[in-house]
């Protein structure tokens, strides 16, 4: 455990003395902080116009009918799910590709560390640092709170479903980068995977048809919905630890055939 800590640290380290990192989270920051003012801009037009009608109808109905949680939060937050698409792969493309590119993997080969604990250590290191480009947008949320009055529980899961998301696309970028030592290969590779099962629920399903109800489970797209709108499903939590899980093997498979024990 205490190599796979330095391992972590080590991660961190070579993250944040990257200047890519800083525009990475300038980027994102930016990205999220704009949909959710959209987002909001767009809310307070409707609320407006909504209340004028109300009062010359003499009734509260249509008020009723808007909601912040279904109309600011979980767009915003699915907004931020779909910019970290394209922030992962940048992010995870130097990741493997980078050691064999230098030549540092053989390196790393012949010391005591064991695959499973060169793996962990990328893997975690990795998704501590995306995880912490996401911690200002709680400021968002807790504006929210502080002058109206949102569903706490659709926040909890849908922030849930952003992490498992950031898990899930961490092990894809990972086992990207151990294909190849080429960064902008390992990053097409990783986005078109990611891509690929973002937008596989498109596909029209027929009914009866169960290879097509298959894609349409492995849509990413089809287990966030659920979570943004504060649906907790045990299957969608199984869904994302076996995607975590087979893109992890994969990344073993593909280090052991090149050397590593």
């Amino acid at each position: 455990m205490s190599t796979i800590i330095v391992l972590i640290k080590k991660e961190l380290k070579q993250f944040f003395i990257s200047p890519i990192a800083y525009v990475v989270m300038m980027i994102y920051l930016t990205l999220s902080g704009f949909f959710f003012y959209t987002n909001m801009e767009r809310f307070s037009f409707y609320y407006k116009r909504l209340k004028t009608m109300a009062q010359y109808s003499q009734g509260q109905g249509d008020l009723a009918m808007i909601n912040l949680n279904e109309m600011v939060i979980a767009p915003a937050l699915f907004n931020m799910v779909f910019v970290f698409l394209f922030i992962i792969p940048l992010i995870m493309m130097k990741s493997l590709a980078e050691e064999q590119r230098q030549k540092t993997d053989e390196l790393l080969r012949t010391s005591p560390l064991t695959v499973n604990q060169m793996i962990a250590g990328k893997y975690l290191g990795s998704l501590l640092f995306i995880m912490g480009i996401i911690l200002p947008t709680v400021i968002y949320q807790g504006l929210l709170f502080y002058f109206s009055s949102p569903e706490l529980g659709p926040v909890i899961t849908g922030y849930l479903g952003i992490i498992l998301f950031i898990a899930a696309g961490v092990s894809v970028g990972l086992f990207a980068s151990s294909l190849t030592e080429n960064q902008i290969i390992a990053a097409v590779i990783a986005f078109v995977v990611l891509l690929f099962l973002f937008i596989i629920n498109l596909l029209q399903v027929t009914e009866g048809n169960i290879f097509i109800s298959v894609l349409t489970y492995l849509s990413v797209t089809e287990h966030l919905t659920n979570m943004l709108r504060g649906s907790l499903d045990t299957r969608d939590l199984v869904y994302f630890f076996s995607f975590i899980l087979f893109f992890l093997f994969l990344t073993k498979q593909s280090m052991t055939a090149k050397g590593w024990r």
